[in-house]
């Protein structure tokens, strides 16, 4: 629950817990209380700015931690030791382990290095994280009753209204009868950029398709991934990635796949 109110679980864990607590009564009314009281704390509590004597003890108490010198006159003269390096001895590093100041700046110079890549170089777990991703989109559209944004069986209105909305025309076909009728459309944000996402069933199943433009950074080899009970079928056709997504049979969802490509390419 803590995890959940804060914001630190992923979006897939998340969708889960807000399902029990559509079912859960003593949950519901858990979450009820520590959101009024979060709530009524940001609002009511007075903030204070920390004073030096805080801040003092603060550092002695590191100190101690560390082993390092912890007199009160050393930490009087220099209240904020970790903003000047010749405070540090000379041994530090060949004393003891790390301390956390050491820690914090190797985070932060590990975290500028990664930002000056990230931008240009796909991370090798990536793949992993846009599967999770496209789970979640796809639990989240059943969940909210949000399949799509424009109902229709008609793929002459499902891409007009899609085209409009996006930045590039997204293929549309209706694959009626091959047994997986288009249901509509909608649109979607998925790894920092706007999609299209297709909306077909298979029996009583739904299969979201989700489009966007091909780009450097994403992996051209076809695949086929299973994760939570669900399935996942990435392609890449002409300018355009794909990715199905259906608790559907592996089978069922490697039929719509060449069904899809076949209709494409006789457009």
């Amino acid at each position: 629950m803590d995890g959940y109110l804060d914001g630190e679980l992923d979006a897939l864990t998340s969708q889960k817990i807000e399902q029990h607590l559509r079912d859960c009564r003593k949950c519901e009314e858990a979450y009820e209380v520590e959101t009024a009281i979060a709530h009524a704390i940001s609002q009511a509590a007075p903030y204070y700015k920390a004073p030096p004597e805080l801040r003092e003890r603060i550092q002695v108490s590191l100190r101690e931690a560390i082993g390092a010198p912890t007199s009160r006159g050393a930490a009087a003269e220099d209240p904020l030791p970790v903003r000047r390096p010749e405070a540090v001895r000379r041994g530090v590093f060949f004393d003891m382990p790390w301390n956390w100041l050491a820690l914090a700046a190797a985070i932060v110079l590990a975290a500028i290095v990664a930002s000056s890549f990230l931008p240009r170089v796909r991370q090798p777990g990536a793949d992993q994280f846009l599967a999770t991703q496209l789970i979640a989109s796809h639990v989240r559209s059943l969940m909210a009753d949000h399949l799509t944004d424009v109902a229709s069986s008609d793929q002459h209105t499902v891409k007009p209204w899609l085209d409009v909305k996006l930045d590039f025309a997204a293929p549309v076909v209706d694959l009626s009868g091959d047994g997986f009728p288009l249901i509509g459309g909608r649109l979607d944000y998925l790894d920092n950029h706007s999609v299209a996402a297709l909306v077909y069933q298979r029996r009583k199943h739904f299969i979201n398709l989700f489009i966007w433009p091909t780009t450097p950074a994403d992996n051209n080899e076809q695949k086929m991934v299973e994760r939570e009970g669900y399935h996942l079928v990435h392609w890449i056709d002409g300018d355009f990635t794909y990715w199905a997504v259906s608790d559907v049979g592996v089978g069922d969802l490697q039929s719509f796949q060449r069904l899809f490509e076949k209709q494409i390419a006789a457009h």
